[in-house]
């Protein structure tokens, strides 16, 4: 397989969990946050914002919200990724137009949020840094909103802890490429349940040899999407602004 220094930091990444208890320097995070810039955003909109939690008390009580995740509170930076509609809307006000939206603009957020999130913590991996996404801030983001005081158009996403690693954790499996490449359509579902069952053996082999209870990729699968998470995404995301329509 064709690798380079960019393909040999992005195959190194683990999620990390533990951190040592050192902060990560300024200079750092701002060469991080001009290569997250560099990524595609639709049409230059560049609608997303990153907010760096520094305040002690506000982190603890992300990480209370998240989980707990003591990390959040413990790792060397905190990061929360927002879609961010604001910067919009006050150039269409101050341009006496009305701005005017639907689920694309949502969409682009989110999308170009990610974008550039994923470069970001690129940047910080090849840098020596270990990062993980903390999606649990999305457990009771009226209590993130007033924690963070935000704006109407300010959409949180998801948080990204990051520090210096004081673990290494080995690296969780993936499915095949082939169950994820696919030339002019999709395959059929026997294909891919096919794909499914041979990642099942090795998800559960994983398991096993992190010493957790084993399990199948497909029985946590069942089980995670046998209920509807987080059910006031929508209705939050409507009253800071969004249109999902």
């Amino acid at each position: 397989m064709t690798q380079n220094p960019t393909i040999d930091t992005m195959l190194a990444h683990r999620s990390i969990r533990k951190f040592k208890d050192e902060s990560i320097p300024e200079s750092d995070i701002k060469a991080a946050m001009i290569a997250g810039q560099a990524a595609a955003t639709s049409s230059a909109v560049q609608p997303y914002c990153i907010i760096q939690i520094t305040d002690s008390s506000k982190r603890q009580q992300i990480a209370d919200l998240a989980g707990p995740q003591q990390k959040v509170h413990d790792c060397g930076a905190f990061f929360v990724i927002c879609a961010d509609l604001r910067k919009h809307m006050l150039i269409t006000k101050r341009a006496g137009t009305e701005y005017t939206t639907g689920l694309e603009a949502f969409l682009v957020g989110a999308v170009d949020a990610s974008l550039f999130a994923q470069n970001f913590n690129l940047a910080l991996e090849s840098l020596g840094y270990g990062t993980c996404y903390i999606g649990g801030i999305r457990n009771d983001l009226p209590q993130l909103n007033d924690i963070l005081n935000l704006p109407e158009g300010v959409l949180p996403l998801y948080g990204l802890c990051a520090g210096v690693p004081d673990e290494s954790p080995s690296h969780r499996p993936r499915l095949a490429p082939e169950a994820m490449l696919f030339t002019n359509e999709y395959p059929s579902d026997e294909e891919t349940l096919a794909y499914i069952d041979q990642y099942d053996t090795l998800y559960k082999q994983y398991l096993t040899d992190r010493g957790a209870p084993p399990a199948t990729w497909s029985e946590s699968i069942a089980k995670k999407y046998s209920y509807a998470a987080r059910v006031g995404l929508a209705a939050f995301f409507k009253s800071k602004g969004a249109n999902l329509d």
